[in-house]
């Protein structure tokens, strides 16, 4: 119905029913007969399509949190994913956007929002909060909250290249030498060369089990990744986020080598029966791993900063620099795709060997034969 109030207003009053089927009211006052006109058009064909939008006080912020806690309340998300959404959720949706209505939030807005935060963080940054403020619009979206996902919309900032350039990975010399400071037959051993000489992530490192490991054929079977949780909590394994993770990459002959003699000298059995595991039996954390390349990184001198991720840029590099090529490399790393490689590696080429087997080698400067299996190997 439309008539015009005392002020000279043209107002709209309808009735609809609301996604629950209870019968709500909506008032809309305009300056301009057609205008009302036009609103009244519409609202009666959304609600003879069920599309009517019924109005609401919910803000950004209340849909915000609501998702993040349903999301993230099974523990099934590795707790770096959760701390980052939760990051992305307080520190800017929620603190810039949150006292908001959700149902008047515009593109405009947004991009203009984002503009501001890209002031204080990375492109990049700003983009994951966009995909998550998407993720928080998609789902009040399909709740008949809102009509239109303006987040998803929005255009996204172009990002710098997050291409890994030589002083962010170790040389042949600098990698020959952080093997070398560890004792052969050790787990530190394992947990440098392991990464450096096959490209697994740390994750797959962690989780990695003797039955993965073909040591007469020398292949390594990447089948789960494990995920470090909150203090106090029991670590988790799961498979790896992508199909193209899960994979099958050699093992060279000096790596064999060591993992044989680790495996005479691990403890005995884990429920997983674990490569890397402590002495206590226990699987051991990322931030062992992440201190002992530190450890060993300042020792030596080398003045890069180094992680356990280094170890698999390390691996790339060198391959590539050696003119493996790129279709190879992406499948040994797991990466979605060879483009993913090249973009991240595109500093690394060169003329020397061609095969990881030589690459292993080549940094330990092999002049003996190590293949043999060693006595009593279990």
């Amino acid at each position: 119905m439309i008539r015009q109030t005392k002020s000279g207003k043209w107002e709209v009053d309808h009735y609809f029913f609301d996604q629950e089927g209870k019968r709500r009211r909506k008032l809309r006052t305009f300056a301009k007969h057609k205008d009302a006109v036009a609103y009244e058009k519409e609202a009666l064909a959304q609600v003879q399509k069920r599309e009517f939008i019924a109005p609401t006080k919910e803000t950004v912020g209340e849909r915000a949190q609501a998702w993040f806690d349903k999301r993230f309340a099974n523990g099934t998300y590795e707790r770096a994913t959760r701390i980052e959404r939760e990051n992305y959720v307080n520190n800017y949706i929620v603190q810039d956007l949150g006292s908001l209505p959700i149902q008047n939030l515009t593109v405009e807005r947004i991009e203009k929002q984002a503009t501001v935060w890209n002031e204080r963080v990375s492109a990049m940054v700003v983009n994951r909060v966009l995909s998550t403020l998407a993720h928080i619009m998609a789902e009040a979206k399909r709740h008949g909250v809102i009509r239109d996902n303006p987040a998803k919309e929005a255009v996204r900032l172009k990002e710098e290249s997050d291409a890994v350039t030589p002083d962010k990975v170790l040389t042949k010399v600098e990698l020959r030498a952080v093997i070398n400071a560890t004792e052969s037959g050790t787990r530190e051993k394992i947990m440098i060369m392991l990464p450096a000489l096959t490209g697994c992530r740390v994750g797959e490192l962690l989780a990695a089990r003797w039955e993965s490991l073909d040591l007469d054929n020398g292949k390594f079977e990447i089948r789960s990744t494990m995920a470090d949780p909150d203090k106090g909590k029991p670590v988790i394994f799961k498979k790896p986020k992508t199909q193209k993770s899960l994979r099958t990459v050699p093992l060279s002959k000096e790596l064999i080598y060591e993992l044989r003699l680790w495996k005479m000298k691990s403890p005995m059995s884990t429920d997983r029966d674990l490569v890397i595991v402590s002495d206590r039996l226990t699987p051991v954390r990322r931030r062992t791993v992440s201190e002992l390349i530190r450890g060993i990184v300042s020792r030596l001198k080398i003045e890069k900063h180094m992680t356990p991720h280094s170890l698999r840029h390390t691996f790339a590099s060198l391959l590539l620099a050696d003119r493996v090529g790129i279709p190879e490399v992406s499948h040994l790393l797991g990466h979605k795709n060879s483009r993913i490689t090249m973009d991240t590696y595109a500093h690394f080429t060169g003329e020397e060997t061609d095969s990881v087997h030589n690459l292993s080698a080549s940094i330990l400067d092999v002049s003996t034969d190590v293949s043999t299996t060693p006595a009593n190997a279990r």
